[in-house]
């Protein structure tokens, strides 16, 4: 809340847990509130078994969890209806993949 009020920037950990939240088949509120006591849960008590995990593997989890919500039929449909609508959605992709969300998406 308090970074709402100071122009900060979104932090990408509620889109991963989203993501889970949506590939899961969750379709009510209150799968947010379950998904919130399974993670407090696991904090406190299996964070000392997650501490030697390397962050190559934590990485793997994320990544598997949000690969679904990429749209690649919707690219397709740009590059069959307006190329330069393509281009626009290709740049942004990359600019965010490989420089920054901020820049990407300027």
């Amino acid at each position: 809340m308090a970074g709402s009020c100071s122009s900060c920037y979104v932090t990408t950990g509620s889109f991963s847990r989203s993501a889970v939240n949506y590939n899961a088949g969750a379709q009510t509120a209150i799968s947010n509130v379950v998904m919130a006591a399974t993670v407090l849960v696991t904090l406190l008590f299996l964070m000392p078994l997650f501490y030697y995990t390397p962050n190559v593997i934590l990485a793997a989890i994320i990544i598997t969890a949000v690969i679904g919500l990429i749209d690649c039929q919707g690219a397709l449909r740009l590059w069959k209806v307006d190329k330069l609508d393509f281009v626009a959605c290709i740049c942004s992709f990359v600019g965010v993949l490989f420089v920054s969300v901020h820049i990407g998406l300027a």
